[in-house]
């Protein structure tokens, strides 16, 4: 009867083991070592054993699932920290997040700061050293009113515990740059470029809305004066993400008067699943001139509920 147990005990260990997802990692084959030696050389044969073992693997396959979610995690803030530096034009502090066979090809490649990013996808690769990632980039174009996302499919690669971008090395015929969108069929003339409005005197172009959490939205403001001696119209606004919805109505200012440009922030439409800082750029385009000028909005989203207010 006892060896029918340790029949049984065997089949169980091996159920339990077949049932762990792949890819098997360092620590899951010392721990089945582990709990291999135990059952064959301290209790053989024992129904207890096989139900230990499996209540062991299942503990195992949550560390697993843990792990590839930190895993996650870290390459995700990797990859916020590598476009954050991007969007700012720090080439020097982008490069630190690039593998060392990547850094020349970067440095020969045509740069100009993104208008903002947003990931879509993160990937892990079965070993979980290597992860495809997916960012959302505004472009800006004369062909079109206003700017188009184009989604950058980028390799990243765990090396010494630390996630880096690795750039592939372009072919004869890739002319395709990291940063760059999809060339377009027929050349076309590119936007005047973004300046500082000399008839708008803005009180800040950048606005941070602080910490928002799932249900709120905010509301940032760029108060300005109109300090020329003509009407200003505000002809185009581009906010470049559904997440943000222009409240100002007004679009002309004459000499003298004060304004303010009003967006509301609605961060459920981007879906975050964990805490992550947010950056967009909206462009305005003021006439006369036909002068383009940057304003960007900041945020910290929380997908969870805000904390209790305080009595």
């Amino acid at each position: 009867m006892e060896r029918r147990r340790g029949s049984f005990a065997g089949a169980e260990l091996l159920l339990c083991l077949q049932g762990l997802p792949e890819p098997r990692s360092s620590y899951y084959i010392e721990f089945t070592i582990s709990m291999m030696r135990i059952a064959r050389e301290t209790v053989k044969g024992s129904f207890l054993v096989a139900r230990l073992l499996a209540v062991l693997c299942l503990l195992a396959t949550g560390a697993s699932v843990m792990a590839s979610s930190h895993g996650e995690q870290s390459l995700r803030s990797r990859v916020e920290q590598f476009y954050s530096a991007v969007q700012q034009g720090d080439w020097p502090r982008a490069e630190k997040y690039l593998t060392k066979d990547s850094k020349p090809i970067f440095r020969a490649q045509s740069k100009k700061p993104v208008l903002g990013y947003q990931i879509q996808s993160i990937q892990l690769a079965p070993d979980e050293h290597a992860a495809s990632v997916v960012v959302q980039i505004p472009f800006m174009s004369a062909a079109a009113p206003r700017p188009f996302l184009v989604p950058k499919t980028t390799q990243w690669r765990l090396i010494n515990k630390v996630w880096y971008l690795e750039i592939p090395k372009p072919g004869p015929n890739d002319q395709q740059a990291l940063l760059a969108a999809a060339a377009p069929q027929q050349q076309v003339p590119s936007p005047p470029p973004l300046a500082v409005s000399k008839d708008l005197k803005f009180e800040s172009l950048w606005c941070s809305v602080g910490d928002v959490y799932a249900g709120q939205t905010e509301v940032a403001r760029f108060p300005f004066t109109n300090v020329s001696t003509h009407v200003v119209t505000l002809s185009e606004i581009q906010v470049g993400c559904d997440c943000l919805r222009l409240k100002t109505q007004q679009k002309e200012f004459k000499p003298g008067e004060s304004g303010a440009l009003e967006f509301e922030f609605d961060p459920s439409r981007l879906r975050f699943r964990t805490e992550e800082s947010f950056s967009q750029d909206i462009i305005l385009k003021t006439e006369p001139g036909g002068v383009y000028v940057k304003l960007t909005i900041a945020a910290l989203v929380t997908p969870g509920p805000a904390p209790p207010a305080k009595p």
